[in-house]
């Protein structure tokens, strides 16, 4: 199948038309702010009050290849954010899910995948957009802004720029005298997917599209013909789940197996110190980013499962001798209550304060407090994995702060099928989450991250990645959006050579 489901686009291609043509066309019509052109599209299709009250439906009818292939589809769309479309070529079966927290692909040859990176964030982008009508923008993470109008196929069309906190982005075209829209560029590279819509007709009280063509690189384009329009449709609640599962695996054995695997790792990890690049980007309200900054750390354990960062380049440039020696002064003194804090402990003095205590959340406490179903057996990155999505443990009480946060957490978890140990995890909060209360600060529904973990040449299993796309209220200041990216590299094994440069005033790495 290819990319014929993994990246959907339509088949028609924009109408060429010259300079002089168009002009006069364009002045004629006015540009507008981008909730406007949407607001406008909520109009022409019944009102945005009946939008929100239609609930679920689906479309069913033909779909013809590039190639006169035909066959039939069914396309389920249920607000804000979920969809599936499933084709059907005589013994060609092709299925592509987006269940609002991740997308997948079936395939009759491949079988089922869940979709990754690039891929993943776009399709879960035209969820919302195709599935919940593009309401509720802020609330779901997605920043709006205009560009100027241009003309296709003969009519003037505005169009809007849709930017998830992801950093995923999509193109829509709305007709200027319509307000439909007639057409979606999403993503590039392999993740692009277009679609085109015409033939709007007016059914049960809102306007659906008769005609979409499909078209992406590499997959021959398809044109999907509406017969049938069925509103208020009733789905299981696993109905935009990938409908796969493995009755072979015992669950609880495995679960058991990766967490003990995980806290082994977790202890590995402090015997290592690594070089850390942080990449963090602060988005304008237009989802566009505005400033960047990257800062380069060696991370050194210390005693309690602490680590220490020690700053030693940013944006590029080695700190010169003053700030080496500001950042080696700060260092040292970390040292020093950490190891003060040791003591405490040692004494039954807990500090309520100790970094231990408020650390970020780890893969362990994901374990021990969310929910894990839909098991299947896939390949990531070539090798074997078992994956699962995982929700809140019902009736599970958090014993501190970082599992009330898991609480918020919906997702997917990848296993090493071979080592078992988590290779990958993904999660996004299903709600926002107020920091003590909300007095000091809240996360945004929507706010996701990505941790992976990989395979060293000597098979030793170490973090490798840390990505997490956020909107952020802080007291009373405005609203923060920001994206920050962890890289982990350069592991060795602690020993007094590294803990020499450790001491190093310079802080000049190796």
């Amino acid at each position: 199948m290819g990319l014929v489901v993994v990246a959907i686009a339509p088949a028609l291609s924009l109408a060429q038309t010259t300079a002089q043509n168009s002009a006069p066309a364009l002045r004629s019509v006015k540009s507008l702010p981008a909730p406007k052109v949407v607001a406008r599209y909520w109009t022409a299709l019944g009102g945005e009050k009946f939008l929100r009250a239609a609930g679920a439906t689906t479309l069913r009818g033909t779909v013809q290849t590039a190639a006169n292939q035909t066959g039939s589809f069914t396309l389920d769309r249920c607000a804000p954010n979920q969809l599936r479309l499933e084709l059907v070529f005589e013994d060609d079966r092709r299925c592509l899910g987006i269940t609002g927290a991740s997308a997948w692909v079936q395939t009759t040859r491949d079988g089922a995948s869940t979709l990754v990176d690039d891929i993943a964030r776009q399709r879960l982008l035209e969820g919302w957009i195709l599935a919940g009508y593009m309401l509720d923008a802020k609330q779901q993470g997605i920043a709006l802004r205009s560009l100027p109008v241009v003309e296709i196929a003969g009519q003037s069309c505005y169009r809007v720029v849709f930017t998830s906190r992801e950093r995923a982005v999509a193109t829509g075209y709305f007709a200027a005298d319509s307000g439909l829209l007639v057409r979606l560029e999403s993503g590039e590279g392999v993740a692009r997917q277009v679609f085109q819509f015409a033939d709007y007709r007016l059914t049960n009280g809102k306007r659906e599209p008769y005609t979409i063509t499909l078209e992406a690189p590499g997959a021959p384009s398809l044109t999907l013909t509406v017969q049938e329009v069925i509103p208020g449709s009733k789905f299981a609640a696993n109905h935009f789940d990938i409908p796969t599962s493995d009755p072979t695996l015992d669950v609880p054995a495995l679960l058991a197996r990766i967490t003990q695997n995980q806290k082994a790792l977790d202890e590995r990890v402090t015997q290592y110190t690594y070089t850390l690049t942080e990449t963090i980007r602060r988005l304008d309200g237009d989802g566009r980013v505005k400033e960047t900054e990257v800062k380069v750390y060696e991370v050194y354990p210390l005693t309690g499962g602490t680590r220490v960062r020690k700053l030693i380049a940013v944006n590029g440039r080695p700190l010169s001798p003053v700030e080496a020696e500001k950042e080696q002064r700060r260092v040292a003194k970390f040292i020093e209550e950490n190891e003060e804090r040791q003591r405490k402990r040692q004494t039954g003095k807990v500090d309520d304060n100790d970094e231990a205590q408020r650390r970020r959340l780890s893969i362990s406490q994901l374990l021990r407090a969310c929910e894990f179903y839909n098991p299947r057996r896939e390949s990531l990155r070539g090798r074997p994995v078992i994956v699962f999505d995982f929700r809140p443990r019902p009736n599970y009480k958090p014993t501190n702060e970082t599992e009330k946060v898991i609480q918020k957490l919906v997702g997917t978890i990848w296993l090493d099928a071979e080592d078992e140990e988590v290779a990958r995890v993904e999660g996004r909060f299903a709600s926002d989450f107020k920091v003590a209360g909300g007095l000091l600060a809240s996360l945004k529904r929507g706010a996701a991250f990505v941790f992976e973990q990989t395979r060293n040449a000597e098979g030793v299993w170490l973090p490798l990645r840390e990505d997490f796309n956020a909107g952020i209220k802080v007291l009373l200041l405005a609203g923060l959006n920001i994206s920050v990216e962890n890289r982990y590299s350069d592991y060795r094994k602690f020993s007094t050579e590294t803990q020499e440069v450790m001491g190093n005033p310079a802080g000049a790495p190796e």
